[in-house]
């Protein structure tokens, strides 16, 4: 009797075990597919720049994210009052690119909107102190 069920749930193991795996196949598979369709999308995104310098790819970034904005007024004067302009400069070109790639991902603009001023390396000099008196600013470092 023992030596039965013990080879019933032996049985029963391994059928869990196949379907198991079966579904990390499907899993895989799917993973795959949706990697592929990111990187044709990444590839697609990466030529419509060229070879620009990431500064001025930056700055078409910055520019095709303001005209979206821009088809939306209604929405662009609710969250008026919900928005930081900021004014990035930093040493080296790669810590100013560093930050634009993190605003990039910045996923809060419901709760507060973020607008690219300007941004450069460099000292900080007069102009950046006049835009950030424009918009009515404080300095932080």
């Amino acid at each position: 009797f023992f030596p039965v069920k013990a080879r019933a749930h032996e049985v029963v193991d391994w059928r869990k075990y196949e379907q198991e795996q079966e579904k990390n196949k499907e899993a895989l598979k799917t993973i795959e597919e949706k990697r592929k369709e990111h990187q044709e999308a990444h590839r697609k995104d990466r030529e419509k720049y060229g070879n620009l310098h990431w500064k001025e790819r930056s700055f078409i970034k910055y520019q095709e994210r303001k005209e979206q904005k821009l088809l939306r007024p209604k929405e662009k004067v609710e969250r008026d009052s919900n928005m930081l302009p900021i004014i990035i400069k930093g040493d080296v070109d790669g810590s100013v690119e560093t930050i634009l790639n993190i605003m990039d991902t910045y996923d809060a603009s419901h709760e507060c909107e973020l607008e690219l001023v300007h941004f450069g390396v460099g000292d900080i000099s007069e102009n950046d102190v006049n835009l950030a008196e424009a918009f009515h600013g404080k300095d932080s470092i």
